[in-house]
């Protein structure tokens, strides 16, 4: 695993972009520890932190083909490279190295910008041609590996670069906030590809690469989401997938370094930990997180499939206390991120990286198979339509009465999401669950200042896209256009931002089997039924483990990465979110309405309604604004 960053200036060799390749690279250190690689000529300067993790001796980057006019730095891996080695070097490809990245440059000599069809693995790479003056920035299927980029200026320069942060101390950025990105923030937690917070500054999409020469950039789309599958029958299925997962954790498993997995105890990741077992004579190294409050902490389901698999098993305790490396953690992503399970994934992956170098997750698992309750919900709106308007009002009257539940996701919280949203459109209420502060509540959270800068877009731009990407998978069944819209937005720009970010923090690789490409299209021969059956999730995946994992991991709902900060708002934490969201630090802002927000804290330490989201969402914005922009 490692860092690359670079800047395009064609014809204009400044020192000042090599400086600048430089000082990105130094503050991608974390990323690549082992060691950096640099390249520079008359048009491109590009800059690398490695982690090794393959080919320890001669996998140095940049690599170069035989010629030296084909270069590449690369982040990621690819998985199965020696086939595609021995195919390549039976082509007449002479290799230097053990090392999946020179794979790359050979590939592209071969087949040129068809290339991208061979890649099955986690990337981003930057490729010089020196022949043709052409740069190409790539990032894999999935958007497992990130890439940020800034808009070329009037002479096609560019920088890019595996995350935000180091590229904001570079002179003339344009660091002016995009107002739809902080709407976008505060509706969802997070800001989907391809804004960033910045209007000068995008996330390459998932799927594609930017293509640079004669003075021109475009973004090249090169894979994207079937629009149509075909089903298998039911046992058939269940074969697919499980010879798929078991493929993908086994060439996952290919390192040089040691091996271990994140173990929650829920279905996903204790599914990865037996395919790793059945491929290792060596017990497995497996990591989990704890908390002290029951409904939040999976520690005992970990542990069962630990002591089931034989596992060597390692455990962590979360505490509220923790909160105070969240700046920290905040600096990593370079703008506001509001998934409270970042800390948790922080921790997991520190004490994985005191034993191993490469650890294998779960993550993926509910988008690929089907895992979220919302998908049960919006399968259950079709029907809860017929219900008269008055038993709907009167249902909405007594849920209003449930007292509000401090977990997670509570029945409370199901009830009062599920019902209001039986009118709306399927996609609206899709999106209802993952919003955070919905429009109406932005119009209030959001000084007149700020609300007159957005104007009438509020919301606006992001539904039209997500409306767009729902529209385009509608001929599939009912279930699969609300995945594919969670794989283009939740996952991608939440789940895959915290893990990448939170991992490589600690210099830890993450692989993430049940994104592989094999059990992907295994997955969407599944039938509907074989995904989801009632109000139960991950039918099939339950079906393939029976008897492989304890019972109770089997039959346990989807908890999530959860922390309790429901609990610890109300108590150990009470202080922290007055101070953090005092009257004089909000006004800072010159974005958020301190009356609002004030009023959200009353109610929840008032017992009113569970807001630990909202107010967590507005504590990393505070905390994101103030370091960044004082």
């Amino acid at each position: 695993m490692c860092g690359i960053c670079g800047v395009y200036h064609p014809g204009n060799p400044l020192n000042s972009w090599d400086e600048i390749t430089r000082r990105i690279a130094s503050d991608l250190n974390h990323r690549g520890p082992d060691e950096d690689g640099f390249y520079f000529n008359s048009d491109i300067s590009l800059g690398m932190r490695r982690l090794k993790v393959i080919d320890m001796k001669t996998g140095v980057q940049p690599i170069k083909n035989e010629t030296g006019d084909v270069v590449v730095i690369y982040n990621g891996e690819i998985y199965g490279f020696e086939s595609i080695k021995k195919d390549l070097q039976n082509k007449g490809h002479l290799f230097k190295t053990q090392s999946d990245t020179e794979v790359i440059v050979h590939l592209y000599e071969e087949y040129g910008l068809d290339f991208f069809q061979y890649f099955d693995g986690m990337f981003a790479f930057a490729l010089w041609d020196l022949k043709n003056s052409r740069l190409i920035v790539a990032r894999d299927r999935f958007g497992i590996k990130p890439l940020f980029y800034t808009l070329p200026d009037t002479n096609g320069n560019f920088i890019f670069s595996s995350e935000l942060s180091p590229m904001l101390n570079v002179p003339g950025l344009n660091r002016e906030l995009d107002p739809l990105a902080v709407d976008a923030y505060l509706m969802l937690s997070y800001i989907p590809h391809p804004y960033s917070i910045y209007r000068g500054v995008k996330k390459l999409s998932p799927g594609s690469y930017l293509l640079a020469e004669n003075n021109q950039v475009q973004e090249v789309s090169y894979w994207d989401l079937p629009k149509e599958t075909e089903h298998v029958h039911y046992k058939q299925a269940l074969e697919e997938l499980d010879v798929a997962i078991s493929n993908s954790v086994r060439k996952m498993m290919r390192s040089d370094v040691p091996v271990g997995a994140f173990l929650s105890g829920g279905l996903d990741s204790s599914t990865v930990v037996y395919y790793m077992t059945k491929n290792t004579p060596k017990p497995v190294c497996t990591f989990s997180v704890r908390f002290k409050e029951d409904f939040f902490d999976e520690g005992l389901q970990a542990r069962a499939t630990a002591k089931k698999l034989g596992t060597e098993h390692y455990e962590i305790w979360g505490k509220s206390s923790d909160i105070e490396i969240l700046p920290e953690l905040l600096a990593h992503f370079g703008e506001p991120f509001a998934d409270p399970s970042q800390i948790p994934t922080y921790l997991v992956s520190k004490l994985a990286r005191e034993n191993v170098t490469v650890a294998l997750s779960g993550d993926g698992g509910d988008e690929v198979l089907g895992g979220y309750i919302t998908y049960c919900a919006s399968m259950l709106t079709q029907y809860a339509r017929v219900m008269p308007d008055c038993l709907r009002k009167m249902m909405m009257w007594v849920s209003g009465k449930f007292p509000v539940s401090l977990k997670h996701v509570g029945f409370d919280y199901k009830i009062r999401k599920f019902l209001p949203g039986i009118y709306l459109s399927p996609l609206e209420h899709h999106l209802l669950w993952r919003t955070i502060f919905c429009s109406e509540q932005r119009k209030n959270l959001y000084t007149a200042d700020f609300a007159g800068a957005l104007g009438e877009n509020i919301s606006n731009a992001m539904a039209n896209r997500w409306k767009n990407i729902f529209s385009d998978y509608k001929a599939y069944d009912k279930l699969t256009p609300y995945q594919f819209l969670d794989f283009k937005t939740y996952l991608v720009d939440n789940n895959l931002t915290k893990v990448d970010r939170m991992s490589m923090a600690n210099s830890l690789e993450v692989r993430i089997p049940l994104l592989d490409m094999e059990v992907f299209n295994a997955a969407m021969r599944l039938p509907t039924h074989a995904r989801i059956r009632g109000l139960n999730t991950k039918v099939a995946l339950r079906e393939i483990m029976k008897g492989r994992l304890p019972a109770e991991v089997i039959k346990m709902g989807k908890k999530g990465f959860a922390v309790p900060l429901s609990c610890w708002f109300k108590d150990s934490l009470k202080t922290y979110v007055f101070d953090t969201l005092s009257h004089s630090r909000i006004n800072r802002t010159g974005i958020l309405s301190y009356s609002y927000v004030d009023s959200i804290i009353k109610m929840h330490m008032g017992g009113k309604i569970n807001f630990s989201r909202q107010i967590w969402n507005l504590i990393c914005f505070v905390l994101w604004h103030e370091r960044n922009h004082r």
